[in-house]
């Protein structure tokens, strides 16, 4: 009898062993991680934010919430993001409303303008998007719900071996290009052509290419100062349409607290990747300047009168989104008056109060 009780409690005591070794702790079991889907890698300046975010979401709901971010792509990529989240694949995640053709129409309009500050043009994006009864309906009637934004801060011009100091200096240049300031640089005699920016160190390298329009980040980010020398500061417009978020059923499927905290979570990474980007740009201005590996790049001022120029022809590019607006039963003027409005009044902000992180 004393060899069966021991043949049956020495199982019951491993199991309930391995048992306790497998119940996940009380923050583990309490916190609900929305799966978020990142098209970017883990590193820079915007993946800095996101992991920023994540800490803050748990800390602020008392580990109630967390982010799960796949990064890369592995879950899906840019092209798809977008409509991923408004089927539910991911709970939220980081889209580009390009890609998702006539589904947030509103949006995009925050690409027109020139806007080259980073926080003027991401706090009138996340007002006109959290505010708007357009913007707020084409998202939820996308199944989505907007969550926060992103920049690729203000339009540079990198070069290989010619110092472009003037509008006179265009003439002949083939350069990479996309959006409104295609027009805007083939009005001056250069040439445009069409690359991803992966592909710029390479067309850079082989001279197809004489230059690119691009960011401080993308300079250091992909190395192209190793095929570059001179960067024009032009200080034009930035992609603003870039930007966080969320499944609609994820969002309802939050108590009111959660709902109420994801909100203003929103705005606060808003303001976050804003003072991120903006940093971001003055210290790689800095460190390519003083050179990287040895290799500086010259940095060159435009005039006042040739970035005026080229904003004047790139801001001629808004018709066309105007245009894509009234194609929807949209009234494409009076929301871009609406748009160019808000950055008129965060500018007004900055010149008042300046930054909030200074």
């Amino acid at each position: 009898m004393k060899h069966l009780i021991s043949g049956l409690v020495m199982p019951a005591t491993v199991a309930i062993g391995l048992a306790a070794l497998s119940v996940p702790t009380w923050a583990e079991a309490q916190t609900r991680e929305l799966r978020f889907a990142e098209f970017g890698p883990n590193a820079g300046a915007r993946a800095g934010g996101l992991v920023w975010l994540d800490e803050e979401l748990r800390k602020r709901s008392n580990g109630e919430l967390g982010l799960d971010i796949i990064w890369g792509g592995a879950l899906v990529g840019a092209a798809g993001a977008a409509q991923a989240i408004s089927d539910g694949v991911a709970d939220m995640g980081s889209i580009v409303p390009v890609y998702a053709p006539g589904q947030l129409v509103v949006y995009e309009v925050v690409d027109t303008g020139e806007i080259s500050d980073e926080y003027v043009g991401m706090m009138a994006t996340y007002e006109l998007m959290t505010s708007h009864p357009l913007a707020l309906k084409e998202a939820e009637d996308f199944n989505v719900r907007y969550f926060g934004n992103y920049t690729t801060g203000p339009t540079q011009l990198l070069t290989k071996d010619k110092p472009v100091a003037s509008l006179d200096d265009l003439k002949g240049m083939t350069i990479r290009s996309t959006g409104a300031h295609v027009p805007a640089l083939e009005a001056f005699g250069a040439a445009t052509v069409s690359l991803s920016q992966p592909k710029v160190y390479e067309a850079l390298s082989n001279g197809s290419v004489d230059g690119s329009t691009t960011y401080y980040y993308v300079v250091d980010g992909y190395k192209q100062h190793e095929v570059a020398s001179y960067m024009t500061e032009l200080a034009l417009g930035q992609t603003l349409a870039f930007g966080i978020i969320m499944n609609l059923q994820t969002y309802q499927s939050l108590t009111a607290d959660q709902q109420a905290l994801m909100d203003e979570l929103g705005r606060d990474f808003t303001v976050k990747m804003a003072e991120i980007m903006a940093r971001s740009r003055i210290d790689t201005k800095a460190k390519l300047a003083a050179g990287v590996d040895g290799k500086p790049i010259t940095m060159i001022d435009a005039p006042a009168e040739m970035r005026e120029a080229l904003v004047e022809v790139a801001l001629a590019d808004a018709a066309n989104w105007k245009a894509k607006a009234n194609e929807k039963g949209l009234d494409g003027e009076a929301i871009f008056a609406e748009w160019i409005a808000l950055t008129d009044k965060y500018k007004q902000d900055v010149a008042a109060n300046g930054y909030p992180w200074k």
